[in-house]
């Protein structure tokens, strides 16, 4: 049996892509097999391997033996494939089908087939992982599927599919997988998850309900809007968390983080804010299992913990946090619902009740694209303290010189200035577009739209964008690790470094 804490592959296509494989590799269903040659990008990870597909190599005429109801890839085929990895980037595999009504556990010639190309790609690629996957369908239509990765010696399995479009799809591998349970090794009461959920339920169906409570979400900033989205993802049933957040709890979030106390604020060292949310999260369900992680979207254990999710929530209201969630799904193809919040008064009175909320797909323009990224605003929350000090004395020296300071200090960002209403209303909503994107049930109106509660009609207005054909984020869909060099931003070394916290 397969355990969560044994190593394993998480294998994510975009939709479009996986249309055109099937049609590819099933075009001799059901008594034939079909396969093809794949490009893939991968991080590697403390729980195994993050893979991206990119594209099929299609096979072209006759280099596939069509005389053989199996697989059997000729020659000039697999000098081909040698030369996707010896002149790229990045890695190769097969994927190939299995006759209709047979498992898609390998043959005796899969696993052949796949002792030599493991070798011959990894030797080829400089020791790149070799990933192997077998897709079947049964006579209703069914789908079903195994893989495999080896990689630096070891085999461990693909055991989930993600399918990323307008919808959001995890299927499970046949390999056998632990059930879901909590610390104590006891799984969730059925007929509690049944009655905390009826109403979803009765609305969606119960394949709605399965499906949230089968889905990892992660949460990236947990005070404001993050906390309203991981109480509402909670109370649907939503079964598994990563909550991202730098920061203690201090007295004024108390006006808009659900799940704090007034005690919390009042502790000599408060509690971390994913703490007093995964506190919050466990009062609604005790058997949930969520990871907490004091830290930054930029840190490389934080991007780990997150490649396991199905769907990535952004309550920063950061530049880089932003920039990071763009980075995320194009090169990962992991989608993320972005939200931020603004307000503004004057003698008292309310000008602004402002909220935006945004979808990042690998198929969508990034927040360069769309023009989401303020640059100075980006630059100085990269900068050191040091760095920020010797600015505002250049700028100094070049004002008492008659010359424009601007051009080294233009000021600190103000802060923005919220409240629990609005947040709360703003986190909310962005909770039920992933529900509905996790579900299949509905869309977002618009990849990105804000509206102003104050106003006539609140205001809604749609803003539109398109990618930048000069920017990487259209040339790099899917590379993963293999587009670090494409990243807009990274992590300033003088962070303080990030750690899991026991919550």
């Amino acid at each position: 049996m397969i355990t969560r804490h044994q190593k394993r592959c998480l294998l994510r296509i975009q939709n479009a892509d996986r249309e055109k494989l099937e049609n590819l590799i099933f075009q001799r269903y059901p008594a034939k097999e079909w396969g093809t040659f794949f490009r893939f990008g991968f991080r590697r990870t403390a729980w195994g391997l993050a893979a991206s597909f990119v594209g099929a190599e299609r096979p072209m005429p006759g280099e596939i033996d069509r005389t053989s109801p199996v697989t059997v890839f000729r020659s000039r085929y697999i000098l081909r494939a040698h030369h996707i990895v010896e002149d790229g980037p990045l890695a190769a595999g097969v994927i190939h089908s299995h006759p209709q009504g047979f498992d898609t556990f390998p043959s005796p010639s899969d696993d052949d087939m796949d002792e030599y190309y493991s070798k011959e790609f990894q030797r080829y690629s400089k020791g790149r992982p070799y990933l192997s996957v077998i897709f079947a369908r049964d006579p209703d239509g069914k789908f079903y599927f195994t893989g495999r990765v080896f990689d630096c010696g070891e085999c461990y399995p693909v055991m989930d599919l993600l399918t990323v479009g307008s919808a959001l799809e995890r299927e499970r591998s046949q390999v056998e997988a632990e059930p879901v349970s909590d610390g104590d090794g006891t799984k969730m009461p059925t007929k509690v998850l049944e009655s905390t959920t009826a109403r979803l339920e009765s609305l969606l169906g119960c394949a709605a309900s399965k499906r949230l409570g089968n889905s990892k979400v992660g949460i990236i900033g947990c005070s404001g809007t993050g906390s309203p989205a991981g109480h509402v993802l909670a109370r649907a049933g939503v079964g598994r968390f990563v909550l991202v957040d730098p920061k203690r709890m201090s007295p004024p979030n108390l006006e808009r983080q659900h799940g704090s106390r007034f005690v919390d604020a009042l502790q000599s060292v408060p509690p971390t804010k994913v703490e007093i949310l995964a506190r919050l999260i466990r009062e609604i369900n005790p058997h949930a299992e969520i990871t907490c992680l004091q830290g930054n979207i930029l840190d490389e254990l934080v991007l780990d913990a997150l490649l396991e999710c199905d769907l990535l929530v952004g309550c920063a209201d950061s530049q880089h946090c932003r920039a990071a969630l763009g980075d995320i799904a194009s090169h990962y193809l992991l989608p993320s619902i972005d939200v931020a919040v603004a307000m503004r008064a004057k003698k008292g009175k309310l000008k602004l009740q402002l909220v935006e909320i945004c979808r990042h797909a690998p198929q969508l323009p990034c927040p360069f694209c769309l023009r989401r990224i303020d640059q100075t605003a980006l630059s100085y929350e990269l900068m050191t303290n040091e760095e920020k000090q010797w600015r505002r004395e250049a700028a100094k020296d070049a004002e008492a010189r008659g010359q424009n300071g601007a051009q080294y200090w233009g000021g600190e960002p103000p802060q923005e200035l919220t409240v629990g209403y609005l947040t709360s209303l703003a986190g909310s909503m962005t909770a039920g577009y992933a529900e509905n994107m996790l579900t299949g049930a509905a869309q977002m109106p618009h990849q990105r739209f804000q509206f102003d509660i104050g106003w006539e009609k609140l205001g809604v207005a749609p803003v539109q964008g398109q990618r930048n054909p000069e920017c990487s984020c259209g040339k790099t869909v899917g590379f993963a690790d293999q587009a670090r060099a494409d990243r807009s931003v990274s992590r300033p070394p003088h962070w303080p470094q990030p750690r899991v916290v026991q919550a």
